[in-house]
């Protein structure tokens, strides 16, 4: 018996292609969302590479094979940190693959068992910007350009 496949959808790319990203969302989705809150809504969530390795292996241990990318909205009254109230948000939920009973190949939300009952293999209270920024988060990104050096040598 062979193991699936896990699909692979996701790919790398360029400056424009993230900046093409960044202002439709801005002038399509954050203007209006903003203008109804009375205040900045988050344009981006951070995370260090740290916590994300950690939430990465904890899901490959709980045997998932993705990760699923939700947005999400705090609630109005959000006592565990009111500077998050009424904000946008990701919250990573993993994933395992698969295949329905008519054959169709699904990355279904995993759960695993809990004292508590099943919970999600979940990841989520990153710091959005605004109000985490450094600088004007309506300007593009500047970042220190870091020359990639090749994986084999």
């Amino acid at each position: 018996m062979s193991a699936a496949k896990t699909m692979k959808v996701g790919q790398f790319v360029d400056n424009k292609h993230v900046t093409m990203l960044r202002e439709n969302y801005t002038e399509k989705r954050w203007k209006a969302n903003s203008e109804r809150l009375g205040k900045p809504d988050s344009l981006s969530v951070w995370y260090s590479l740290d916590e994300l390795k950690q939430y990465i292996a904890t899901a490959e241990e709980a045997g998932a094979d993705g990760i699923r990318v939700y947005f999400g909205v705090y609630p109005s009254v959000f006592p565990e940190n009111i500077l998050l109230q009424d904000k946008q948000t990701i919250v990573f939920v993993a994933t395992r693959q698969k295949s329905s009973e008519t054959g169709k190949t699904e990355n279904k939300d995993m759960y695993v068992s809990t004292p508590r009952g099943p919970e999600m293999v979940a990841f989520n209270f990153g710091l959005p910007c605004p109000p985490g920024c450094v600088g004007d988060p309506y300007k593009k990104s500047v970042c220190e350009t870091v020359e990639l050096q090749p994986a084999n040598r």
